[in-house]
């Protein structure tokens, strides 16, 4: 079982390490001169117009909605973190522990909470920039597994707690 806890372990950290060299990518290739550009505009902008229909107001909202996605891709990473405290606690021989249920509940709770903010994220970019937004197409590319996958860690956090009480009753009859 150790041999396999240290595969699972190894490919965890490997999954880890590659999303947060690509979530680091992504923010490097991204264009940070434009809150430069909303700051200059700050500075010089006639205070009588409405800033919420201005050029600046809308790429001002595409910034801050692109800060959201990269935000919350380093949330899911952080949820897939969790994995390596239950391969912990597995190697130790605690299955049916609090830190492995609370783990579980965490991961499936982030994996819902992702897909649910970056579509809508995502549609408000849409609104924002007049790019082509396909809901099922979306919900096609990595959205399909998410869901499930928290659905899945959900269950299992049900299925742990039992085993818990199960095994806490029969320690108390032995």
């Amino acid at each position: 079982m150790k041999d396999n806890t240290n595969i699972l372990t190894i490919v965890t950290w490997a999954i880890l390490l590659s999303s947060i060299s690509v979530l680091l990518n992504d923010m490097r290739e991204f264009d940070f001169n434009q809150f430069k550009e909303f700051q200059n505009w700050a500075k010089t902008a006639n205070k009588e117009t409405p800033w919420f229909t201005s050029k600046n107001a809308i790429e001002w909202s595409y910034y801050a909605i692109s800060a959201g996605l990269f935000f919350m891709r380093g949330y899911l990473i952080y949820g897939i973190s969790y994995f390596l405290s239950i391969l912990k606690e597995i190697e130790k021989e605690y299955y049916f522990t609090d830190k492995n249920i609370n783990s579980f509940k965490r991961i499936g709770n982030i994996f819902i909470t992702y897909t649910i903010s970056v579509l809508v994220f995502r549609f408000l970019l849409v609104s924002i920039n007049k790019s082509s937004f396909h809901f099922l197409s979306e919900l096609k590319n990595e959205f399909v597994f998410l869901i499930p996958a928290g659905l899945a860690f959900y269950i299992l956090a049900e299925v742990f707690s039992r085993a818990k009480k199960t095994q806490e009753e029969n320690d108390l009859t032995i």
